[in-house]
């Protein structure tokens, strides 16, 4: 797990007041208007490119979610993998056998 401060806390989690300020100056939450890296992280989620990998809080009830994906292009074979995945091998070879 990661490092924690003096304060207990991730530091990870710690957004100093001067990163606050520059995202109020920058209209970011003006309007509870998305920013385009937020929208391309929702978008990227429900297109399942990216997936939830873990959820942590810590003790002063601060979020960090982790996302994990993968920018490579799968392939067809990836793809046939990810069906077959929970078959049995054996029920596998079988149909692979029995098809002519």
């Amino acid at each position: 797990m990661y490092g924690y401060g003096p304060s207990g806390s991730n530091p990870f989690f710690n957004q100093s007041n001067q990163t606050k300020q520059a995202n109020k100056q920058q209209g970011r939450h003006k309007d509870n208007q998305l920013s385009p890296n937020e929208l391309a992280v929702i978008a990227a989620l429900i297109t399942k490119a990216l997936t939830v990998q873990s959820i942590l809080i810590d003790r002063e009830q601060n979020i960090q979610i982790l996302l994990e994906g993968s920018l490579k292009k799968r392939s067809e074979l990836d793809r046939i993998i990810d069906e077959i995945r929970d078959v049995p091998i054996g029920d596998f070879i079988s149909s692979l056998m029995n098809q002519k």
